[in-house]
């Protein structure tokens, strides 16, 4: 099966980027049927299409829009989360930097319905070479017509602006990347208010990732209903994935989430197998803050059910024998790689990252990353296993924002499954440094297959 393409169909034509190519390419279509339309018929499109946010959380996007306050006199805001800071992902950068005009026509629609006559680009300082990218688009569609005082005779004005992010992860939370624009400290703010009510400067706002924003334009130019047959259930449409790790061929794709994660892997139109002709291990399969799964429980749910690349499936059985979706960041270790330390270093990025509001996430990732140093350093003691265990669920639920979960979910997930790999790593001290772990969690989809039958 190979992929479905809507949002990356034009990304090997040539001088895409460009303004003119994007247009001959029935760029900013969409735009022009959407201003044929009421907001509301907008807004219905988004809502009959079942897009659900791509940023992580998979809330409905036409729901989340329907939220925003309404007050006379007062201006409203779209925000596009473009700060991709969750390892292993990088599907955002690729859509920025190929098809710019993309995501630019995905927030004239959006704003349009929303209401929202000034709308930001809040983008990860890393990313300096996008941001040049993003300002020539805008300033070839203004000069097109399609920024600014009235555009196309439609009585709708807009302004996009682009606003680089000063490198801090958590400013990826919406209440924190907010505060960032203001120009304060991105500490992520109490929850309520929420955004749509007192978002940018107090003023109704709503914030969506790049991919969803992207979006919305084939969404209108082919009808919400016909979007909503692509894909299964509640996981309609298309979901880039950034795939990398150690497999054959690392990079974005876009499916349709009716594959199932056996054939991602492993067939040529995506990942085309394990590098190096290595057996699976364990994959992350929505970046690096969702939960860590073996590769049994990857290929096939705790039922014997294939699992499939969709927001249902992978989350099939919960955390204790599922993970999530996310943010699409597709990490594959292969049988060589060491749980331990792959641990410790995703709870180094964590402890680093917390802006130190809360005391459990302030506390808690330093005792994690402390505690993960020691044993991948072969200085652990049995009871480690167990303390970890009990600070990660010390942190978990109890931060104002999601990053305090996020620190915790890998490491819950190691522990439930790795265990078996912690206590041999402590029982063997440094002479496991230079040691290769046993293969118990190592597995091919044709071992897979003939313990199902």
């Amino acid at each position: 099966m190979g992929e479905t393409l809507l949002l990356l169909k034009h990304r090997n034509v040539p001088g895409i980027r460009k303004y003119d190519v994007y247009r001959e390419h029935d760029g900013y279509k969409a735009v022009e049927k959407a201003f044929n339309m009421t907001t509301d018929e907008v807004l219905e499109e988004v809502k009959t299409s079942g897009l659900r946010g791509r940023g992580g959380a998979g809330f409905p996007t036409g729901l989340k829009w329907s939220f925003i306050a309404k007050p006379e006199g007062v201006p409203r805001h779209l925000v596009v989360n473009a700060d991709e800071s969750e390892p292993g992902t990088f599907k955002d950068r690729f859509l920025m930097e190929h098809i710019p005009h993309l995501l630019i026509e995905g927030i004239i629609i959006s704003s349009y319905c929303l209401g929202s006559n000034v709308s930001y680009i809040y983008i990860r300082g890393e990313y300096g070479w996008i941001i040049d990218i993003l300002e020539e688009a805008i300033a070839e569609a203004k000069a097109n017509g399609w920024l600014g005082k009235n555009i196309k005779n439609s009585g709708f004005d807009l302004e996009i602006y682009v606003h680089p992010g000063a490198g801090a992860y958590i400013c990826g939370e919406e209440t924190a990347l907010l505060e960032s624009i203001e120009g304060k400290r991105g500490n992520p703010r109490i929850k309520p208010p929420f955004p749509a009510v007192k978002g940018l400067w107090q003023r109704p706002t709503v914030v969506n990732n790049v991919e969803s924003i992207a979006s919305v334009g084939p969404i209108i130019n082919m009808g919400g209903a016909e979007y909503a047959k692509i894909g299964v259930g509640r996981s309609t449409g298309t979901k880039l994935i950034s795939a990398c790790g150690n497999i054959n061929k690392p990079g974005v794709y876009e499916i349709d989430m009716t594959q199932t994660v056996e054939e991602f892997i492993y067939s040529d139109d995506f990942c085309g197998g394990i590098a190096n002709g290595k057996r699976l291990k364990a994959c992350i399969p929505g970046g690096s803050s969702v939960p860590m799964l073996p590769a049994n429980l990857l290929l096939r749910t705790a039922k014997g059910e294939p699992r499939y690349m969709n927001y249902e499936s992978l989350s099939d059985g919960g955390f204790q024998t599922g993970s999530m979706l996310g943010s699409g960041g597709f990490i594959v270790l292969d049988e060589d790689q060491d749980i331990v330390y792959h641990t410790y270093t995703i709870s180094r990025f964590y402890r680093h990252e917390s802006c130190g509001q809360c005391s459990p996430c302030r506390e808690g990732t330093h005792w994690l990353e402390k505690i993960l140093k020691r044993m991948s350093e072969g200085h652990g003691k049995m009871s480690d296993i167990d303390l970890l265990w009990r600070v990660q669920g010390n942190i978990e639920g109890n931060t104002i924002c999601p990053l305090g979960d996020a620190a915790a979910w890998p490491v819950a997930s190691v522990i439930r499954h790795f265990r078996d790999e912690f206590e041999w790593r402590v029982l063997n001290g440094e002479a496991a440094l230079n040691m290769r772990y046993g293969l118990a969690h190592y597995a091919d989809p044709i071992e897979l297959n003939k313990e199902a039958e």
